[in-house]
């Protein structure tokens, strides 16, 4: 029986050890992507209705587009349900995406380990001009604490519409995971997110990461990365970032309900945790 080659290069793997982050192309399949959006809109459809029974917006504007309709119709009032989405999403979609066979192959082979599933993930729509979901400079570990400052937690971040400088895609700091954990500070702008001192990215080497629908941007927890404005048209950016962990690294602040639980993706040696066991985990 013949196997797929690694998805990762030796030469990919050694600019993950230099730099913390890699780009990986076709990582997720169509189908999956095609039941994330589903999913997503789904929630829209949510959202929208509850706007409506509320008397805010008076046509639904069912036949819209995916990448438009909660810009179109929800406008400013999607601000009221947040900067991301998590438990809104916390369906199998999302443990398939996390199952991914090129994705959770790739992981393994930075891990070196077990593929083990985080905890953290979140659903992101961008709007146009909207100030909420603009991401400031910020390494993961900021969210986990000093508890992950030798963990090993790979972030893969997955587009579900093309992304560019122009809507809002990511922008990493090659080699900024070698610094460790850095001081992070709440923003004062409106999405309160986490963020770094800006001397540490003021004139250091910032690479724009424009991706197409299925690739896979993965970076370390440790590397400085961060979500720009989106200043395009009406098109919303939507995004999903997953995390994975190294077999026995510690997980960080933020746990699975049950402490003891441990989410299995790809092992030799350990039964993989079947979905309804992971879904039991949301409830």
């Amino acid at each position: 029986m013949r196997t797929s080659p690694d998805p990762l290069t030796q030469t990919d793997l050694q600019k993950w050890g230099d730099e913390g982050w890699l780009l990986l192309r076709d990582a997720v399949p169509a189908d999956v992507i095609q039941r994330l959006r589903d999913l997503c809109a789904g929630v829209v459809d949510t959202i929208i209705d509850g706007l409506a029974d509320a008397g805010v917006v008076e046509d639904k504007r069912s036949a819209l587009p995916f990448e438009t309709r909660l810009a179109v119709v929800a406008g400013r009032h999607a601000n009221r349900y947040g900067r991301s989405w998590r438990n809104e999403i916390a369906a199998p979609a999302v443990y398939d995406l996390h199952h991914a066979e090129r994705l959770a192959r790739a992981i393994g082979q930075i891990c070196a380990s077990d593929v083990i599933g985080h905890p953290v993930f979140n659903a992101r729509p961008k709007l146009p001009g909207q100030q909420l979901t603009v991401v400031p400079w910020h390494q993961d570990s900021g969210y986990f604490g000093q508890e992950s400052a030798d963990s090993l937690i790979p972030t893969a971040w997955i587009p579900l519409v093309p992304v560019d400088a122009s809507n809002g895609c990511i922008q990493v700091v090659p080699g900024s995971h070698r610094m460790g954990i850095v001081d992070h500070r709440t923003e004062e702008r409106e999405g309160r997110f986490l963020e770094v001192d800006p001397v540490l990215s003021d004139g250091a080497e910032v690479v724009t990461c424009p991706m197409d629908v299925g690739d896979a941007l993965l970076f370390h927890n440790l590397t400085l990365h961060r979500s720009t404005a989106h200043t395009g048209s009406e098109t919303i950016r939507w995004a999903i970032d997953i995390r994975y962990l190294r077999d026995g690294d510690h997980p960080g602040a933020i746990y699975w309900p049950d402490p003891d639980f441990k989410w299995v993706i790809r092992s030799d040696d350990e039964h993989v945790t079947p979905l309804a066991d992971w879904l039991e985990q949301w409830q």
